[in-house]
């Protein structure tokens, strides 16, 4: 008999559900994608019914292959900048608006705020004010993704900091600031309550746990947001060290011991994490690793066919090709601005093939990556020698040793790839007093088993190409889109 953790992963794209014994195993998992209706541009909602029902089939499917009588918690990690706004009975008043959505957000500048930090939940929140104030008057809650889903679990209402910095929140206390409730002129009640990750919020209501096929009464624990628990999961809670998710997204994480404002307009947050104490300096580039997924579903069709009949991994296949290419991309260079409708491709030319492009996808990941990794380390005031990965884009061979090769650093890789699960996870086993601290639960459970070291050849064509990509794509950031409203 071994003590087990049920983790909810609620991501952007689609959730899953992954069990974990107390060492860190992943004892079984299910992961579903979202069916979201194509939408206009620059509107990107999300109804929350979704990541509820899709826990609901992927725990379902989960719970067949353990001994349900072994969970001892349930815990969760989601993404953050999303929310929705509740009733009093808990209900959804307005489809969620995701992190993605640009309303009232007229360009990327327009995200920084005076103060320092980065609230991008009050755009979403003002333009309901603003333009439904039918649905404003009605507000019970504002719910992030972890309010709607600990509610849906446990029916109380909370948020964490990790998502109440997009709000609110006040950055020396941690909790919500009055005098920013009153300028935005949001009441401060409609807000949850701020719960620390690791926390126990309550039980597991009989209703839910049915839906769930999970035991009764079972404590559910706060997590955090998706990055945070990554960092967690990949033990990077140390001042000084660094991670990169390459997922949906490029994000990169650097440990400091309080917030640091970045100088100028480059999108550069400082998020508290579970660690109290310990904050993130984080820099993401949204959309690099949809932009495979946007390849492999628009210009892929054979190889997705031959993938189906032969069940190997279509994106395995896509590497294969990309990895005939030499580093570079022979001058092909993607600007991935594609959240902004500001993607751009740069010296494309009839030598250029697929395998080119899908080589360029991957090397534009990295590039953001080591972009973001210089400024962190300048604002942190150390560089690093070593940074620690994860992501489904570390499941490539490929793109991992470009990942080093780019940011000239070794790259080491755990054994579980899903490092916001695994801190999820951790958390759970703390809250559930498994582990007497969070530093224990990390060295028990998470492990490593590859290291990339940079080629020293590859690193030279790289350097050359980030001192291309890096001024192209913060000048593009910092312009209006060419195409305008077209």
């Amino acid at each position: 008999m071994s003590d087990l953790i049920c983790v909810f992963d609620v991501g952007t794209t689609g959730a899953r559900t992954v069990v974990f014994d107390i060492n860190g195993k992943v004892i079984a998992r299910d992961y579903e994608e979202y069916q979201v209706p194509k939408q206009p541009v620059g509107i990107s909602e999300q109804d929350p019914m979704i990541w509820w029902d899709t826990i609901k089939k992927t725990c379902n499917n989960v719970v067949r292959k353990v001994n349900v009588k072994d969970i001892v918690g349930v815990s969760i990690a989601f993404l953050r900048q999303t929310l929705t706004f509740l009733d009093d009975k808990g209900i959804p008043l307005h489809p969620a608006l995701t992190w993605m959505d640009e309303r009232e957000e007229s360009s990327a500048k327009d995200w920084v705020n005076e103060e320092g930090a980065f609230r991008r939940a009050m755009p979403k929140i003002l333009w309901i004010k603003n333009n439904k104030p039918e649905v404003f008057e009605k507000i019970s809650k504002i719910a992030f993704v972890d309010t709607y889903i600990i509610n849906k679990l446990c029916e109380v209402l909370v948020t964490d900091p990790t998502n109440g910095y997009w709000g609110i929140l006040n950055l020396e206390t941690l909790k919500w600031d009055e005098k920013l409730a009153e300028a935005y002129e949001v009441p401060i009640d409609l807000w949850p309550d701020l719960c620390h990750p690791g926390e126990i919020i309550g039980d597991l209501s009989s209703d839910s746990a049915k839906d769930l096929g999970l035991p009764n009464n079972i404590p559910v624990i706060m997590g955090s947001g998706d990055q945070q628990c990554a960092a967690l999961g990949l033990g990077v809670i140390e001042t000084g060290q660094a991670k990169i998710t390459i997922g949906t997204g490029t994000f990169v994480d650097y440990v400091v011991d309080k917030p640091i404002l970045p100088s100028g307009d480059i999108p550069i947050f400082s998020i508290p994490t579970p660690v109290k104490g310990k904050w993130n300096l984080e820099a993401s580039m949204p959309g690099t690793g949809t932009a495979m997924k946007w390849f492999k579903d628009n210009f892929s069709q054979l190889q997705i066919k031959e993938s189906i009949e032969k069940k190997i991994n279509v994106y395995d296949m896509l590497a294969h090709e990309a990895s005939s290419v030499k580093p570079g991309s022979e001058g092909l260079l993607f600007l991935p601005l594609y959240m902004f409708r500001k993607g751009t491709i740069h010296g494309l030319g009839w030598n250029h093939t697929r395998a080119h492009m899908i080589r360029a996808i991957m090397e534009s990941a990295a590039l953001s990556a080591q972009m973001y990794l210089q400024m962190l380390e300048a604002m942190g005031g150390a560089k690093v020698s070593e940074v620690k990965a994860d992501g489904g884009a570390m499941n490539s061979s490929l793109w991992a040793q470009i990942l080093a090769d780019t940011t000239a650093k070794k790259i080491i890789l755990p054994e579980e790839k899903d490092g916001a699960a695994m801190g999820a996870a951790i958390l759970g086993f703390y809250g559930t007093k498994k582990y007497e601290n969070l530093e224990k639960a990390v060295d028990n459970m998470v492990r490593f088993v590859d290291t990339k070291e940079p080629n020293r050849q590859n690193v030279k064509v790289y350097k050359k190409l980030n001192r291309i990509f890096m001024p192209n794509i913060l000048d593009l950031y910092a312009k209006k889109r060419v195409t305008k409203d077209l």
